[in-house]
């Protein structure tokens, strides 16, 4: 009869793993669960010294939790805030946990991204242009270079200078070796890169980047401008609020001051009006009566 061999070593080894992952998952749903806001922020490309300088720059505002994307999908599900998040979870990621705000998180990002340098191969999201203006760059080598670019550029004064505005990749053509190469020389980095937060969780609600990507400035000015329109039309509707009640007040005011001094009926509010009419009306008419002198002479020579 023949013996079966079981592979002990592989099963405990399997049997590890497994419980790792599951101590993982409960330790990162706990987190999650107990958090305010929940942000889904993809790694794809991202360099790792950013990740940490954001880490860094977060401390004790928001918690990092890196972890393999079955990992972070399970503990999401466990934790109950799953759904939108897990369907976006399609590349490498991080999960944050924080009480800030999703648009102030999202705002951070936004506002910590680094420049860096165009890479060969690499699309260009827009028309790169190389400025007109002075370089620091001595004739030589790098004269052929820039020109091999595509770039406009002459010597002036002992240097390489851009004699106009050079379009050197339109925008979703592939940037050549040449010009990668020109624009590092330049000191020029077209691009900038910083974390990707994808989405974020919180009450409930799971807002996308497109609805956090706020401009500040517009949004003041719109909502200035919205506050402006429905002031002007609650005040023309004769519709009393909080905001407009004062300038009802004032409108009712002169309008029914304005009707008693037409009406010549005597207030404190219409008096000064009526004295000052008074007084107007009586300049007038001394002005269109004779003057008692010359009434005086004419009489003489009759």
């Amino acid at each position: 009869m023949t013996k079966i061999k079981r592979k002990t070593g592989a099963a405990k080894i399997e049997r590890a793993a497994i419980s790792k992952k599951k101590s993982q998952v409960e330790t990162l749903s706990a987190e999650i669960k107990g958090a305010k806001v929940v942000a889904l922020v993809s790694l794809s490309n991202l360099p790792d010294r950013l990740l940490q300088s954001a880490r860094k720059k977060l401390r004790g505002k928001a918690e990092f939790h890196q972890a393999k994307n079955t990992v972070i999908r399970r503990s999401l599900d466990a934790a109950g805030k799953g759904g939108k998040l897990t369907e976006l979870l399609t590349v490498p990621s991080v999960i944050i946990t924080t009480d800030m705000t999703p648009y102030s998180l999202f705002k951070f990002f936004k506002d910590n991204k680094s420049k860096v340098a165009a890479k060969p191969a690499q699309i260009a999201p827009f028309d790169l242009i190389v400025p007109e203006g002075e370089t620091d760059l001595p004739p030589g080598p790098a004269l052929s270079e820039l020109k091999g670019a595509g770039i406009n550029v002459q010597i002036k004064g002992g240097k390489i200078v851009v004699a106009k505005d050079s379009v050197v990749a339109k925008s979703g053509a592939k940037i050549s070796a040449n010009v990668a190469k020109a624009l590092q020389k330049l000191n020029i980095l077209p691009f900038e890169i910083g974390l990707n937060m994808v989405a974020a969780y919180e009450g409930g609600y799971v807002y996308l980047a497109d609805v956090l990507n706020i401009d500040e400035h517009q949004l003041n000015s719109d909502i200035a401008t919205a506050f402006a329109q429905g002031m002007n039309l609650s005040i023309n509707a004769s519709f009393p609020t909080s905001a407009n009640i004062e300038a009802l007040l004032g409108n009712a005011f002169a309008q029914g001051r304005n009707i008693a001094a037409n009406g010549k009926l005597y207030s404190d509010s219409t008096i000064e009006l009526l004295f000052s009419e008074a007084f107007l009306q009586g300049l007038a008419v001394g002005k269109q009566a004779p003057a008692s002198g010359a009434a005086g002479s004419e009489e003489k020579k009759a």
